[in-house]
């Protein structure tokens, strides 16, 4: 089988499970409401009050009405009111939603201060303007390409090689900013489902505490130069085409993991901006009509924590699909599965809306060095070689 067979074959196994999870959601959407009786009888129509007597409008228009213990309970004891697409959409309080995007929006900035921070641990000094301009143009790609969220990390580690003469340390940098920020997700999951109560979160804890296992180890094997003798992996290595490159990245991976304030910052940081994020996506379920209060605030953060995780594995771009399938699960106490879609569908509104910087930022190639920039890059080229020598000595 050629590579480009192995690429069809992949993309086509990328839209087939991003169809059959959107098919699995959508099945259980519903663009009326719907209230569920005591006698397991189900009645549609639009819900005018759900209080005690629940009120509902029927399709001939007629009006009904039921006391409260004549409607049906879930498992946690709630009412069985299912509200529609149309009553979830038409009840969005948009205030809030436009509070999310404000919530939102500062992530692009955070994201730029953490990767100037990291390229000048490699002696790559790329304005902070210029950060902000690839951080916005890389999350819009992420959202806006069948890459999905490979694309932005991919425009932004080619285009960081055209302000340097290091575009190797430069790749290597912005490989090593995607980990943190993956890491980073699985390791505020592990926390979260370790102090929640949520039957839901203590179900998925084996898992994130076996990712978390499997990175430790990994980067003690790395990172220790006892194991790194004992492997001698270098040996094998040195056989390999590419052996000047690989100790090249290993250079810049090590000299990244050797500056501890910087390594410290990158990761405040991170956990700041996703912070936002999620608390943007908190709003959206405020807004969309969820069950969402300060006493579930946390299974909340675990659940749009996870789907962020979805998002960053191979698969559906940005886990379409499978990040609303994920939130059908998780979300099922908190409201209807037309809410939870909408919710799902609203907060990625909401991170398009705060990328569409980044379409300008591309379409323009405002992101492109300077030729002053280039020319004092090629002047400067010889002095930076000799400082990474002497940092790798």
């Amino acid at each position: 089988m050629t590579s480009r067979s192995k690429k069809r074959l992949f993309n086509l196994a990328r839209l087939a499970i991003c169809v059959l999870a959107l098919w699995v959601v959508i099945r259980g959407v519903t663009f009326t409401d719907e209230v569920t009786l005591a006698d397991g009888r189900v009645v549609a129509g639009e819900v005018i009050d759900a209080g005690d007597p629940v009120r509902l409008r029927l399709a001939d228009g007629s009006e009904r009405e039921w006391p409260r213990r004549e409607i049906g309970v879930d498992e946690h004891g709630e009412p069985t009111i299912a509200l529609g697409l149309k009553t979830s959409l038409r009840n969005s309080d948009w205030l809030l939603l436009l509070l999310a995007v404000l919530i939102h929006f500062p992530v692009g900035f955070l994201q730029a201060f953490r990767l100037k921070a990291l390229l000048r641990v490699q002696s790559i000094d790329l304005s902070m303007w210029n950060c902000i301009k690839l951080s916005f143009a890389g999350n819009f790609l992420n959202f806006a390409t069948p890459l999905g969220s490979n694309a932005g990390d991919v425009f932004k580690a080619y285009f960081v090689t055209t302000h340097t003469k290091h575009k190797t340390e430069a790749a290597t940098t912005i490989a090593f900013d995607r980990a943190i920020g993956l890491g980073t997700l699985i390791l505020c999951v592990a926390l979260i489902s370790s102090i929640s109560s949520a039957q839901r979160l203590a179900a998925f804890q084996p898992y994130i505490l076996t990712f978390l296992g499997l990175g430790l180890v990994t980067l003690i094997v790395y990172f220790s130069p006892f194991l790194r003798r004992l492997i001698n992996a270098e040996r094998f290595l040195s056989k390999l085409k590419f052996y000047d490159h690989l100790q090249r990245i290993d250079r810049a991976a090590r000299t990244l993991m050797g500056r501890l304030p910087t390594l410290v910052f990158a990761l405040f940081v991170t956990v700041l901006l996703q912070v936002m994020a999620i608390g943007a996506y908190f709003t959206v379920a405020i807004a969309i009509g969820l069950t969402a209060r300060a006493e579930n605030v946390l299974e909340y953060y675990a659940y749009f924590y996870t789907g962020a995780v979805i998002q960053a594995l191979p698969g559906p771009p940005q886990g379409l699909g499978t990040v609303e399938l994920a939130y059908r699960y998780f979300f099922a106490p908190f409201g209807s599965v037309s809410q939870i879609l909408c919710m799902a569908l609203l907060a990625r509104m909401v991170v398009l809306t705060c990328a569409l910087p980044g379409l300008f930022v591309a379409l323009t190639g405002s992101y492109l060095p300077s030729r002053k920039s280039i020319a004092l890059a090629a002047t400067d080229s010889h002095t930076s070689e000799t400082e990474h020598d002497l940092a790798a000595s």
